[in-house]
């Protein structure tokens, strides 16, 4: 039997990933807390804050990896990538240390780069992306059209983002506008 390779909701799959992140997060956050547990109980409850803060960290870690889509932090002042997943690496065709020694403007295609520094603005401003596209140079020398989701730390002068490929969608699209 053939499998369903029909295209999901792009946003909807972003979201869903974004509440995970929230959720995951706040358990971080209440374990870094300690709420559950009395500075004056027994000895071991530190060892269990340790146990259940790496638990958290691993589950932060593994929920990054994950191949549904591609992740990255930016440096905002440097134009760099700081982190990406495994899934950026298998859309582009490049090693994960070709990506994050370039700046991340050196891959985006020359008609896109003044709209890109525009949403970068936008973004430092604190204001958030969705659904903003532009082509990536791949390792084979074809361009990928990513729809991005994103949003600034301006304390840290970070961006969050997640990106999935939409080349064969876009190709679509333009194909039902000429047609």
């Amino acid at each position: 039997m053939a499998e369903d390779r029909s295209p999901r909701d792009p946003l909807e799959e972003i979201q869903a990933l974004r509440a995970r992140v929230v959720e995951l997060e706040e358990q971080l956050s209440e374990y870094r807390r300690g709420d559950d547990l009395r500075v004056s109980e027994a000895s071991g409850a530190q060892e269990t804050l340790e146990t259940r803060e790496r638990a958290a960290e691993r589950a932060i870690e593994g929920f990054f990896e994950q191949p549904l889509v591609m992740m990255f932090i930016a440096d905002l002042v440097e134009g760099r990538y700081l982190r990406i997943n495994n899934k950026v690496c298998e859309v582009l065709g490049l090693s994960e240390t070709e990506i994050l020694e370039s700046s991340f403007l050196d891959r985006v295609h020359p008609d896109d780069r003044p709209r890109t520094i525009r949403e970068m603005g936008r973004l430092t401003a604190g204001e958030r992306t969705t659904n903003f596209k532009n082509r990536h140079l791949g390792a084979d020398g074809n361009y990928h059209v990513f729809m991005w989701t994103a949003v600034a730390d301006a304390d840290r002068e970070l961006c969050y983002a997640m990106a999935i490929e939409v080349t064969e969608a876009d190709d679509l699209d333009d194909f039902r506008l000429r047609y």
